[in-house]
């Protein structure tokens, strides 16, 4: 019997899946259940466990720290994640951590017990044929009985599915976990070919590993998925050599900048018409090699603001991939809002430098939209005469400046409105308006609703 551990935080929830779940159809059988990941590994301690089936969003130990160090301790227990949402993060991160499927909890229903339960079972004697394929009973002591100085690895660079042929796989071959294989870089496939890579899969050769233990160079190779992966692989190169010397050394490096930081230097027009500028910041994002969810997330936050920013000027807007798997696709995606950009503002009568200056009033409009800052000041800000301005500023958006200044207030205030319970008259401030009636009437010549309407009518 495979001996299932339930943990949700969620009293009922456990209930449910423990009665309902037709366990000892598919060889089953619920050992215990636990209401945070603490308690879990305080269960497994006294209990033996081969299948944990967690939720990831808990108090006092989330799901994610509870299956890295269920990996550590436990190698041998598979993992199911249970999931409240389709958190693309949250569920990349789980199976990356080894977790062999995901379970969202408001899908599930009765008739699809089953069809769950036959898919982890399916799932399970998958890994257990790849274990006895390896054909190790105790790796440890066989690397220490012979440690290779190199190895060569396969990555699989999306969240699911392995897209590596077993058949094309040396015997030799070893699963460090999912959707990473590793082998002595002096064997050869069975069939006397390399294993074939794709744009799904990255292949590397690992050398400089002379004195480190097989733990270590495990250690090394998920450290090496989870910080470096997305940026040393490049599909035009697909099989490439790393020593494990220098993935140790930048393990160590500085700490990364703030969000903000980031978002401040990108959030200015300077890299947008400046193709030096553009190169130059490129180079220092890369080497900063902050982990890929982590660099994502700063960069859909932004491109919703070149999209607020940029609105009178797009076509259509700016589109973002939820994932990358390479810093290369990644540079492309950037490249490609670069020129969509550059093409909506790229009117014949305005050079670069003034494309830049316009764009960069827009941004401070945005940075200081609660602020009187009227058109000659803006305008002295990025260099220009305030008649010159006005009349680039229209060309350029469509719209003067006050009425672009009116329009993002406006904006600003629904927001507050939608998703605060401030009172008018604070919200007219941080808008910029001193009087509450002003901005009121105001409000409503833009709207057709009073300040208080719009709140009725958008109340959750």
């Amino acid at each position: 019997m495979i001996r299932v551990l339930v943990v949700d935080d969620d009293k009922l929830v456990r209930k449910g899946l423990i009665s309902a779940m037709p366990w000892k159809q598919f060889g089953m059988e619920v050992a215990g259940e636990a209401n945070n990941g603490d308690n879990a590994l305080k269960f497994m301690e006294a209990h033996p466990v081969d299948l944990l089936m967690t939720d990831l969003s808990m108090p006092v130990m989330s799901g994610i720290e509870l299956m890295r160090i269920v990996r550590e301790r436990y190698p041998h227990v598979q993992i199911v994640v249970l999931t409240l949402h389709r958190d693309f993060e949250y569920i990349q991160e789980a199976l990356r951590l080894g977790a062999i499927d995901y379970i969202a909890k408001i899908q599930l229903e009765k008739e699809q017990f089953e069809e769950v339960l036959g898919r982890i079972s399916r799932l399970w004697k998958q890994k257990e044929r790849q274990q006895l394929q390896s054909g190790r009973s105790d790796p440890d002591a066989e690397w220490e009985a012979g440690a290779p100085e190199a190895l060569r690895v396969l990555y699989a660079l999306h969240p699911q599915g392995e897209h590596i042929r077993q058949e094309a796989l040396p015997g030799q071959a070893v699963e460090a976990e999912p959707g990473i294989w590793y082998w002595p870089a002096d064997a050869a496939a069975d069939d006397g070919s390399s294993p074939e890579t794709n744009d799904a899969v990255a292949a590397m050769t690992l050398i400089g590993l002379q004195g480190m233990s097989r733990k270590a160079v495990l250690q090394l190779l998920r450290s090496y998925r989870k910080h470096d992966l997305f940026y040393d692989y490049d599909p035009a190169s697909p099989s490439y050599t790393v020593n494990a010397r220098d993935v140790l050394e930048r393990d160590g490096g500085e700490p990364s900048p703030s969000m903000e930081t980031i978002s401040e230097q990108w959030g200015a027009a300077e890299w947008i018409y400046e193709d030096e500028a553009f190169r130059r910041m490129l180079r220092e994002l890369k080497a900063l090699r902050l982990p890929a969810v982590r660099l994502i997330r700063i960069f859909i936050s932004l491109s919703d603001e070149w999209n607020r920013l940029y609105r009178p000027l797009l076509a259509q807007p700016i589109a973002m991939e939820d994932y990358f798997a390479s810093w290369h696709g990644f540079r492309l995606w950037l490249t490609e809002v670069r020129e969509q950009i550059r093409e909506a503002g790229g009117k014949p009568q305005f050079s670069a430098e003034i494309r830049g200056s316009l764009d960069k009033a827009m941004s401070l409009a945005r940075q200081h939209v609660g602020e009187p800052i009227s058109t000659g000041e803006i305008a002295q800000t990025v260099n220009m005469s305030s008649s010159y301005f006005s009349q680039c500023f229209k060309l350029y958006t469509g719209q003067s400046y006050a009425d672009y200044v009116r329009n993002i207030r406006i904006e600003q205030a629904k927001g507050f409105l939608r998703n605060t319970t401030r009172t008018i008259q604070w919200i007219a401030e941080q808008c910029g308006y001193s009087d509450e009636k002003y901005f009121s009437r105001l409000f409503r010549e833009q709207t057709g609703l009073l300040p208080s309407e719009y709140r009725q009518r958008n109340e959750l």
